[in-house]
């Protein structure tokens, strides 16, 4: 009697030229990241020089330090301002 077999293939290894091209996209997708990092910092670094003294000690940060909170989010001594 016939029976009747249900069920899938074992999946075949992706090909040389899919690994390729996945890993290619997956290298755009970290430029692009990269590249909108660097343009909110800049973004974030012109909007802090904007501001004057007094509204940057109410943040809790010195004009010297507006370079190192916008690309590390904290002061130079490592305390994260909030």
């Amino acid at each position: 009697m016939p029976t009747l077999r249900m069920g899938t293939k074992p999946a075949a290894r992706p090909s040389v030229n899919g690994r390729s091209f996945a890993t290619a996209v997956e290298i755009c997708r970290s430029g692009l990241r990269i590249l909108a990092l660097i343009i909110r910092i800049r973004r974030d670094r012109a909007w802090l020089d904007e501001l004057p003294d007094y509204l940057l000690r109410d943040i809790g940060i010195k004009r010297s330090e507006i370079s190192s909170v916008t690309w590390c989010g904290g002061s130079q001594d490592g305390n994260a301002r909030i």
